[in-house]
C-alpha cells in the first residue's frame, strides 16, 4: 500500500515552531494530537494573515458558522433569506474579530459592501450583540404565490418550452409592455419601443409552414422578460403567469447559449432583461453570476467596441468574437451600458470580483431626450466603475467624486434612488478611510438621502418594487447611525418609517428581517448613548457640592469687587492662555465662566419624578 504524502502547511503552530517538527496546519496540528501538546497559532507574528487563513480553513470543515464562504444559492428559490457573507476567507470568522481588527479601514473587495458597513457598524456599536455579515434588503423578496404552487413550465416535444403565443394572447402581452414602458423604461432605457411593438404584432400573426418551422427562440425570451416585468411592476404577488414567463425565459436562454446558431441582439437583450429581473427577484449568488455571464455575453458578441462609420458589426468584431446582426449603435451602446451596470454594482455589493472588458471603446449612449430628461442611468456609470476597489483613492479624490455624484440634477424616482445609492457607497468608502465629513457636504449628503427615502415611498405607492426602494432605507438607517450628529438623529424616525412602509407593501421575510436588524442597531446604539449619558451623570454627581460652592462664591463675588481670573486660585493658566493666544484676546472669559448655569438635577424618589413647577 502506498503511504500518502504528509500534509504540507505553509505555517505552522507555536509547539512545531520551538521543537522544530513539520505542522499540518490544522487547529489542532495533527503533531500536537500525536503528543498531547496545546496547539496554538501565533495571531500576531509577521506571518499573521496567513495563520488566519489557515485557521479559517482548518475550521471550516467542523463548523460552517466559524468560516463562511460564499452561499451558493438557488435563482429562484422561493422567499428564502437573501443573506451571503461578503468578506474574504482572510476576514469572514466573525468570532475571530479582535478589537483592533473591527477598527481597521477597509481596503479589499468588501470596502463598498453595503453588508460589510452594517456589520462594521455594529461591530463598534456591541461587538457582542452586533448583527451578523449578511446582505438585509438586497431585494424585496423572492416572488412567489402563496396560494398555489409555481405553475410548471409547460414543454413541447423533445424539451422545448412552448412559444410565448401559446402562453399568452397578444392584448395581454400589449398590457404587460405598457407597464414596462411606463415604470421600468425611464430607469433602464435599453429596449426601443417602436421596435418591440412592431415585431409583437408580427409574432402572433398567423404564419406559414415555413415561418411556424423557424424558432422564435431569441425574441421570445425578450417577451417573457418584458412580461414578467410587466407582471412585477403592477402586482406585489406574483401570479402563476409570471413566474411562467421567467422560467421559459431561462429555459430558452439556456438552449440558446448551448446551440450553434449565432448571437443576436434579441439573445443580448433577453440577457439584459434576465439579470435586471434576478436582481430584483432572485438571491444575490444567482444574480452574480447571471450578471457575469452577460458581460461573457458582450465580450463574445464584440459589442463592448464601437463601430467605425460605414463599417458592418461583422468585420468591426474583435478576434474570436461571434459578430451580431448589423443592429443601430445607440442599440449596442445600451445594451453594454445595462450590462456594465449590472455586473459592477452586483459586484460592489456583494464584494465580489467584477468583468472588466479590456480594450472596450464603447461611447456612451446619447440621451433620448435631452431637452426634458438630459440625464439617464449610463451617466452615473463612470462614477459607479471609479470606486473599483482595487484602484487606490485617497480622501480628497473620494470628495471630489462625492461632490460629482451630488451636482447630478435627477427628477424620476428610480434614478433618484440610484444617485442615492451611489452617493451612500462613496460615503461609506470615506469612512473606511476614516476620513469625517462634515460642514456643507455632510448637509448635501443628508439632503440626498432624504430626497432618496421619498422617493423609495413613492416607489412603494405606484408598486415599482425597484430593489434600491428596499436598500436604500435599510443603509441610511446604517449611514445616520454612523454619522451620528443631531441632523442624522433627526432623520432616523423618516428613514424608519419608509422602511416598514416597504415592509408594509411586501411582506417577505427579508424585509422583515431588514427592519428588525434596523431596529435592533438604533436599540444597540441606543443603549450605548445611555451608558455615556451614565457615565457623565456619575461625574456630576461626585462634583455637585463643588458646582454648589461655587454657585455661592458667585453670589458673594456680585457684592464684591471686581477681580481678575488671576486673581483666583486655579485660574491662573487662563489668563496666561488669553496672553498666548491672540485670537482670544477678545473673548469674556470671566462671563463665559460664571454665568450662572443651572446645577445637577436632583434624582427622582423611587416610583416617582421631579417636579418642575
Amino acid at each position: 500500500m502506498t503511504e500518502l504524502p504528509r500534509k504540507r502547511s505553509r505555517v505552522a503552530c507555536t509547539s512545531c515552531q520551538s521543537r522544530k517538527r513539520k505542522c499540518t496546519g490544522d487547529q489542532p496540528c495533527s503533531t500536537c494530537v500525536q503528543f498531547g501538546v496545546d496547539c496554538h497559532f501565533d495571531l500576531e507574528s509577521r506571518k499573521k494573515r496567513d495563520v488566519r487563513l489557515f485557521q479559517l480553513q482548518s475550521s471550516s470543515s467542523s463548523s460552517a458558522a466559524a468560516a463562511p464562504s460564499f452561499l451558493s444559492l438557488p435563482s429562484l428559490t422561493p422567499d428564502r433569506g437573501v443573506g451571503v457573507q461578503v468578506f474574504s476567507a482572510s476576514r469572514s470568522a466573525d468570532s475571530q474579530h479582535s478589537p483592533g481588527e473591527t477598527a481597521a479601514p477597509l481596503n479589499s473587495l468588501d470596502a463598498n459592501s453595503g453588508a460589510a458597513f452594517a456589520r462594521r457598524l455594529g461591530l463598534k456599536i456591541d461587538p457582542t450583540n452586533a448583527p451578523k455579515l449578511h446582505l438585509f434588503a438586497w431585494n424585496m423578496g423572492a416572488r412567489h404565490n402563496p396560494a398555489s404552487a409555481p405553475a410548471a413550465v409547460a414543454l413541447k416535444a423533445g424539451g422545448l418550452p412552448v412559444p410565448i403565443v401559446d402562453l399568452i394572447s397578444q392584448d395581454e402581452m400589449r398590457s404587460l409592455v405598457a407597464v414596462f414602458f411606463e415604470k421600468v423604461d425611464p430607469c433602464y432605457p435599453f429596449i426601443d419601443r417602436d421596435d418591440l411593438l412592431r415585431n409583437l404584432s408580427r409574432r402572433w400573426l398567423p404564419a406559414s409552414a415555413e415561418e411556424s418551422a423557424r424558432p422564435h427562440g431569441t425574441f421570445d425570451a425578450v417577451l417573457c422578460g418584458v412580461g414578467a416585468f410587466g407582471c412585477l411592476f403592477s402586482q406585489r404577488t406574483a401570479p402563476p403567469l409570471e413566474l411562467q414567463l421567467a422560467e421559459t425565459a431561462r429555459l430558452m436562454l439556456e438552449q440558446q447559449m448551448v446551440s450553434d446558431a449565432p448571437p443576436s441582439v434579441d439573445l443580448v437583450t433577453a440577457w439584459v432583461l434576465r439579470v435586471a429581473y434576478l436582481r430584483m427577484t432572485a438571491t444575490p449568488n444567482a444574480a452574480w453570476m447571471a450578471s457575469c455571464s452577460l458581460m461573457h455575453l458582450i465580450e463574445a458578441t464584440g459589442l463592448h467596441l464601437e463601430l467605425p462609420d460605414g463599417l458592418a458589426a461583422t468585420t468591426a468584431a474583435a478576434p474570436l468574437s461571434q459578430p451580431l446582426e448589423p443592429c443601430d449603435p445607440e442599440t449596442r451602446r445600451r445594451l453594454f451600458g445595462m450590462a456594465r451596470h449590472l455586473n459592477v454594482w452586483i459586484s460592489f455589493e456583494l464584494a465580489r470580483s467584477r468583468v472588466v472588458l479590456h480594450g472596450a471603446t464603447s461611447l456612451p449612449p446619447t440621451p433620448r431626450s435631452p431637452t426634458t430628461n438630459p440625464t439617464e442611468i449610463f451617466r452615473l456609470l463612470p462614477m459607479s466603475e471609479s470606486l473599483d476597489p482595487n484602484k487606490t483613492q485617497d480622501a480628497p479624490a473620494l470628495e471630489a467624486a462625492l461632490t460629482d455624484v451630488l451636482n447630478v440634477a435627477l427628477t424620476q424616482p428610480p434614478l433618484i434612488l440610484v444617485q442615492c445609492n451611489l452617493m451612500l457607497c462613496i460615503y461609506r468608502r470615506l469612512r473606511a478611510l476614516n476620513c469625517a465629513v462634515s460642514g456643507a457636504l455632510l448637509d448635501r449628503v443628508l439632503a440626498i438621502a432624504e430626497k432618496g427615502l421619498r422617493a423609495a415611498r413613492e416607489m412603494v405607492a405606484s408598486n415599482c418594487p425597484w430593489h434600491q426602494a428596499a436598500n436604500v432605507p435599510f443603509q441610511v438607517v446604517c449611514t445616520l447611525l454612523a454619522i451620528d450628529n443631531r441632523a442624522a438623529l433627526m432623520m432616523l424616525g423618516d428613514a424608519m418609517a419608509t422602511l416598514r412602509e416597504v415592509v408594509a407593501a411586501y411582506d417577505t421575510e427579508v424585509m422583515r428581517e431588514a427592519y428588525s436588524t434596523a431596529y435592533l442597531l438604533m436599540l444597540l446604539h441606543q443603549r450605548q448613548k445611555e451608558e455615556d449619558t451614565k457615565a457623565l451623570k456619575d461625574v456630576l454627581h461626585m462634583h455637585s457640592a463643588a458646582s454648589a460652592s461655587q454657585v455661592e462664591a458667585r453670589q458673594t463675588a456680585s457684592t464684591e469687587p471686581h477681580h481678575s481670573l488671576a486673581d483666583y486660585p486655579g485660574f491662573s493658566w487662563l489668563s496666561d492662555l488669553l496672553v498666548d493666544m491672540p485670537s482670544l484676546q477678545n473673548f469674556d472669559m470671566e462671563r463665559f465662566m460664571y454665568t450662572d448655569m443651572p446645577g445637577p438635577l436632583a434624582e427622582p424618589p423611587e416610583g416617582g419624578s421631579v417636579s418642575t413647577s
